[in-house]
């Protein structure tokens, strides 16, 4: 299902690559989102059956592959720096806990962390922050790198009828 490799990801994102660790992580969602999103009404995944054999919408394909993982990376940083601003952390067993700010020794005085993240103002904090704000990132995303693409059979990807020819691939 990888639509990408690592050297073809970090041939487009040069300096600002994710380290390989955490592309292998996230590719395989990424290229699921994607085929969901390309896949219309009756089933046919559309990069499954007919990937485009035209160069220019090949490589349109990889880099919105490229451009999910990125996001995907981006939006779980700002994720983490959300809980983080807004007082919460996650230690490495997965338990949550809020960040302490002050500690007092007086009659015992505790105070938690309360403020609020610049980063949730961004697309990626906003994206972290709700699934509805993240669906529409990805979907913005599908359509700058997918309108007018098409498959090897010259159907739109972005196309959510019914495929017009036979498919056995499904």
């Amino acid at each position: 299902m990888a639509y990408v490799d690592y050297d073809f990801y970090k041939k487009i994102t040069g300096d600002e690559a994710i380290p390989e660790a955490e592309f292998l992580r996230l590719s395989w969602g990424a290229c699921r989102r994607l085929d969901r999103m390309t896949t219309g009404i009756d089933g046919v995944r559309k990069l499954k059956a007919a990937f485009p054999v035209d160069e220019e919408d090949a490589e349109a394909v990889k880099r919105c592959v490229c451009a999910f993982i990125d996001t995907a990376y981006r939006v779980e940083q700002a994720g983490k720096e959300n809980a983080l601003a807004s007082g919460f952390v996650e230690s490495e067993n997965g338990v949550h806990g809020k960040v302490i700010s002050s500690i007092s020794a007086g009659n015992e005085s505790i105070s938690f962390s309360s403020s609020s993240s610049e980063s949730s103002g961004s697309a990626f904090g906003k994206a972290a922050a709700s699934k509805e704000e993240e669906a529409a990132l990805y979907n913005d995303i599908a359509r700058e790198y997918l309108s007018g693409i098409a498959d090897a059979n010259g159907v739109n990807l972005l196309y959510m009828g019914r495929y017009p020819f036979r498919c056995s691939h499904v």
